[in-house]
């Protein structure tokens, strides 16, 4: 018999056993009841529907339809100790799934999954290292503020969101691009644009059955203004990124101090190549995931809450001194830290933590299965309880000063970069936010100067 005659058995063999591994997984999954029948109530009104999930099904493992696969299996709090340093559970590849990984234009999504990148904030972004970033911080601060909020001291209306998410483009720019291009209109265009036309983008993909993904992703509008996006800053990196290879070439001794320079290190000690534009959106998207909606959502609460801008304002001109900052000064800012980290408590950036993809099937202690290739998280339900937050749905900026200040321990759960299973801000375990010390940074550092201002 020809080799050829046994391809169709072959496929139909193939065919027949994705059915039934399908078939199974669906199986496994049937184990956890579905909230929401729709995708789009999930794209549309998710906290409302986790809510709901959680008071029907009282602590209960239930699933979101998300529209991808089987959706999210919704845990209780108390399966923390056992999900957040488990490796079988993956965080990389549980967002991955939602930034339609392997579409193009989509690519710095997937750049935040890489080792090049992690390392980069390893090795760079450290408490110790982001010391040295503060004065070129606080002068970029400075600067966006007057040319972004102008120095008009005349009352005028500005756009919250739209200002803060341009200022914090341009302060992490300073550091992730250096001089060249942090003040670089187009460049700013796209790093202020892309997270959210990537986003809306996603989410009008959902709309299609998965496996269309590939192709019909090619006539979206949305899908083809990400990619021209992408193109636009390729050719905005390269020539910088070229001219700096020919003068370390003439100069091997030349060094700068953003991660232009820190990728081009990164990558020659583990002997990867890269994509600058990818990784470079990677680190936009980063900074303003962890910056922007934090600081929107903190000047709106201390505009409620008008009495804190007093005692603010003191605590910054107290730990200024000489007017310099220190590597000290942020760390004493305690009062600031606290304001942050209480309206991060109040509303996170996610109504649920520790989002992760199972990679084996996995069996908790309390006997329920997850099944492999399932999508996780965990109610975040302990950072609103009453037994651990006095008055829990109240805004209080002093809360977590009196906690550093009521003991060795809280002070070291009570900052705004700590992490704990009752405040999941920045994530727990393994795959806590990696960034989160260069994100409070920047945001404390403009915050400073709009209060001092």
């Amino acid at each position: 018999m020809e080799t050829g005659s046994f391809v169709p058995y072959l496929m139909a063999i193939i065919l027949v056993a994705s059915v039934m591994t399908i078939s199974l997984r669906k199986n496994k999954l049937s184990a956890f009841p579905v909230i929401n029948a729709s995708k789009n109530e999930y794209l549309m009104s998710g906290r409302a529907m986790l809510a709901r999930g959680l008071k029907e099904f009282g602590g209960k493992p239930f699933r979101v339809n998300t529209g991808l696969g089987g959706g999210v299996i919704i845990l209780d709090h108390s399966v923390m100790p056992e999900v957040r340093n488990d490796a079988r559970f993956d965080s990389t590849k549980f967002l991955l799934q939602y930034w339609q990984a392997g579409i193009p234009g989509f690519e710095p999504y997937i750049a935040l999954g890489t080792e090049i990148l992690h390392n980069v904030i390893k090795w760079n972004l450290t408490p110790s290292g982001i010391a040295k970033l503060n004065k070129p911080l606080s002068d970029e601060a400075n600067a966006a503020l007057s040319d972004i909020l102008t120095d008009n001291e005349e009352w005028h209306e500005v756009l919250l969101g739209d200002v803060i998410i341009r200022i914090v483009a341009r302060v992490s720019s300073v550091i992730f691009l250096g001089p060249e291009l942090c003040r670089n209109p187009d460049w700013l265009k796209i790093t202020v644009n892309y997270t959210n036309k990537a986003t809306n983008a996603a989410k009008v993909l959902r709309r299609w059955p998965v496996f269309l993904y590939r192709t019909i992703h090619w006539f979206l509008p949305e899908c083809r203004e990400v990619r021209t996006m992408l193109v636009e800053a390729r050719q905005i990196i390269a020539p910088i990124l070229e001219k700096r290879r020919v003068q370390k070439t003439a100069d091997p001794s030349l060094e700068y101090h953003d991660a232009l320079y820190w990728y081009e290190t990164a990558a020659k000690r583990m002997g990867v190549e890269y994509d600058p534009a990818d990784q470079q959106l990677a680190l936009s998207i980063s900074a303003i995931l962890t910056s922007n909606d934090l600081m929107s959502q903190s000047i709106m609460d201390l505009c409620k809450s008008p009495e804190m801008f007093e005692p603010l304002r003191n605590e910054i001109w107290s730990v200024l001194g000489d007017g310099q900052w220190r590597s000290t000064s942020l760390y004493n800012t305690k009062l600031l830290d606290s304001v942050l980290k209480e309206t991060l408590r109040l509303k996170p950036v996610a109504a649920v933590g520790l989002g992760r993809r199972v990679m084996e099937d996995v069996r908790l202690k309390d006997g329920t299965v997850l099944p492999q290739d399932s999508g996780i998280a965990v109610n975040a339900e302990k950072m609103w309880d009453p037994e651990i937050y006095e008055n829990p749905r109240t805004y209080d900026g002093y809360r977590f000063l009196r906690l550093r200040e009521a003991s060795e321990q809280g002070e070291k759960t009570s900052q705004l970069v700590s992490t704990s299973p009752e405040h999941l801000g920045f994530g727990l375990g393994i795959h806590a936010c990696p960034g989160r010390f260069f994100g409070a940074n920047t945001v404390k550092l403009v915050m400073c100067h709009l209060l001092l201002k």
